[in-house]
């Protein structure tokens, strides 16, 4: 890398641990542990974490039990109204967000989440469960903020470096495919991308903390994994399957984790990218692997950005 290229990467990647910082040892720590300690570079698991994305060791975001939703979170409910991307989603695990919407050739509806919504035994996760899909009439119901149901899940996974689940909705459910908050999404963004840092964008439900941080915005230093994509920024407990766009409104993954990583490699080439306190797994290779997993082909839905 030139040194012209080196310094702009310097002070971005100094610029992402300012950030990362405060937040983690604020708002986040005061939540009781709930998150995990941060996380440090490398493939051996560390103390506390209970997942890995990417081989790297991270935290799984909480899901908040059932009973705490209704007196918790009513800000949520309303703020992003309906079953639509950056709503939120009640299973039996607890309280999660809906990421994005997606037909089949049958012109069935499916929303998005994050596999571990469903299939992780605790509020805060645990190691891979797996891959499930349902049969029809079989799976678990997935309901609304206010309780009602609005289908059930026909497929999950929580393997790393997935994180991803389909609940096929009931046929007289009224959902959206625009994201709360952001608009979109405009189309699904599956490139890899060396030092190019970006600005991304997540709206979820994070439980009894107020409007202020619903929506969201995260800085990639880069996206150099198809898989992945690590980056800062504040996550809590319910934003789990959240959605994620890029500076186009285009689809890029779902959250899933958090916990500080700054790369295996230096910090300007390689894998130095791939650092941040929010873990993101990528939309594309989920969406292809349900498919092949169920025989079926999904589109995203897409829809004007705000």
């Amino acid at each position: 890398m030139s040194p012209r290229r080196a310094l702009p990467a310097l002070l971005t990647i100094i610029a992402l641990l300012a950030v990362a910082t405060p937040a983690r040892a604020g708002l986040l720590d005061g939540l009781g542990g709930l998150l995990g300690p941060p996380t440090s570079s490398g493939t051996d698991r560390a103390g506390g974490s209970d997942w890995t994305l990417g081989g790297r060791p991270c935290n799984l975001i909480p899901t908040p039990g059932l009973a705490e939703v209704p007196t918790a979170a009513p800000f949520a409910v309303g703020s992003c109204p309906g079953v639509r991307p950056g709503a939120l989603v009640q299973t039996e695990g607890g309280s999660c967000t809906l990421n994005f919407m997606f037909t089949d050739p049958d012109g069935d509806r499916f929303m998005g989440t994050a596999g571990h919504c469903i299939l992780a035994t605790s509020p805060v996760g645990q190691q891979d469960n797996g891959e499930v899909t349902f049969a029809a009439g079989e799976g678990p119901e997935a309901t609304d903020g206010e309780g009602n149901r609005i289908g059930e899940f026909v497929y999950a996974i929580q393997s790393d470096p997935k994180d991803f689940a389909l609940i096929e909705l009931d046929d007289d459910v009224e959902a959206s495919p625009q994201v709360c908050g952001f608009g979109g999404p405009t189309g699904i963004n599956d490139s890899q991308s060396g030092l190019e840092p970006t600005v991304l964008s997540n709206y979820g439900n994070p439980l009894g903390l107020g409007n202020g941080v619903t929506q969201k915005s995260f800085l990639a230093l880069g996206m150099p994994d198809p898989d992945h994509v690590f980056a800062t920024g504040l996550v809590l407990p319910g934003d789990s399957g959240g959605p994620v766009l890029d500076e186009e409104g285009r689809a890029v993954g779902v959250v899933v984790t958090t916990g500080l990583n700054l790369g295996d490699d230096s910090l300007l080439t390689g894998d130095g990218l791939d650092a941040g306190l929010v873990g993101i797994t990528r939309l594309a290779p989920q969406l292809e692997r349900a498919e092949d997993v169920l025989g079926t082909d999904f589109e995203l839905v897409t829809a004007p950005r705000l």
